[in-house]
């Protein structure tokens, strides 16, 4: 009973979030056609192998009695919209004063429409006392992104397929950039994201070698998380619920092909195998997640033969998980094993 009792309550914070994701405005598309995209091909165009060079432009004093010095980075970025945001990568990183090549980097990604970074920055923190040096970036429409007048997350994806691909692009570009950084001042590398940041956290680990990944209830299937869990009110708005597809067909299953095929390149599972060798890969399933689901990580994890942890929560208090941010620390900070030099580990699509 207790445990019925727990499992209502996890997914009842889940329930207030969707109602909170349907108010967010989401301007439908007014084209008629979604011809497939390739994945290997759109990858192959972006920067995410040719990373903007990352400047420290402000010096916010240290802490930790000195250790920590807290500063805010920058760098060149390309994605959609005109406001500053869009063409200028924001993080905010905490560097151990006394960071050796052997400590550890870590690259923290947010979620969807968070309004404020205050988890990321317990992230920061908590790391930092680890004994790595860290950094938070803010994606593409959010926080010191998000455009005038418009909340965070708003932007980022639209009606059109295509804006959520280019906007998941921008991330991973970004989150490349981040990585390239944190490789000149270190030889272990690791990213971990929620939601969201999950996803772009696993598009990176498929296409740049990395010495650690955890995601977070990964929004890994794109596709499938919108025709299966987004709210009514947003999926009318995307003309996918009830018995109308407009643009995307004239029923379930074709609209599933088509949004499928559309948004191929960020479907994490088509992208095998990873770069980053799979004992490096760990992802975190809520069993009870109405948000991005737990079938698509399973899915995800099953493809890429990797780690999987599941927990009896949902995609929201996961993140109060007793003892599961300790396992975390420990996944991203462990050092991994060496590559075999006959492993030839092939580059990801």
């Amino acid at each position: 009973m207790l445990e019925r009792i727990l499992d209502h309550g996890t997914r009842a914070l889940d329930s207030a979030i969707l109602w909170q994701l349907g108010t967010l405005p989401v301007p439908p598309t007014d084209r008629s056609d979604f011809p497939p995209v390739d994945a290997k091909e759109f990858w192959a165009e972006s920067r995410v192998r040719r990373p903007s060079s990352v400047e420290v432009v402000r010096d916010l004093g240290t802490r930790d009695n000195g250790n920590v010095s807290v500063v805010d980075v920058e760098a060149p970025s390309h994605g959609p919209g005109t406001h500053p945001g869009s063409r200028k990568l924001i993080g905010r990183a905490h560097l151990r004063t006394h960071h050796r090549r052997s400590d550890p980097f870590v690259v923290i990604l947010h979620g969807f429409a968070v309004p404020v970074a205050l988890y990321e920055e317990g992230q920061l923190r908590a790391l930092t006392q680890r004994g790595a040096s860290a950094v938070r970036l803010d994606h593409p429409w959010h926080l010191r992104r998000r455009a005038r007048g418009l909340r965070s997350g708003e932007g980022y994806m639209t009606g059109d397929p295509g804006r959520l691909l280019a906007s998941v692009r921008q991330s991973v570009e970004d989150c490349a950039a981040l990585v390239a950084w944190g490789r000149t001042m270190s030889d272990h590398v690791a990213v971990v994201g929620v939601s969201l940041g999950g996803l772009a956290a696993c598009m990176t680990a498929a296409l740049v070698e990395l010495d650690a990944m955890v995601a977070v209830a990964p929004f890994c299937d794109p596709p499938a998380t919108f025709l299966d869990h987004l709210p009514q009110s947003v999926r009318r708005k995307l003309g996918i619920a009830g018995d109308s597809f407009g643009v995307w067909g004239t029923s379930p299953e074709e609209a599933r092909r088509i949004i499928s095929a559309a948004m191929a390149p960020i479907v994490v599972r088509n992208h095998t195998p990873p770069l980053t060798p799979p004992d490096r890969i760990t992802l975190i399933r809520p069993e009870h997640d109405l948000i991005v689901g737990p079938e698509p990580i399973a899915e995800l994890a099953r493809t890429w033969g990797v780690d999987m942890w599941d927990m009896r929560h949902s995609h929201i208090s996961v993140l109060k998980a007793r003892g599961l941010h300790a396992r975390i620390y420990e996944r991203l900070l462990r050092a991994p094993l060496p590559v075999p030099a006959d492993a030839g580990v092939p580059m990801a699509g």
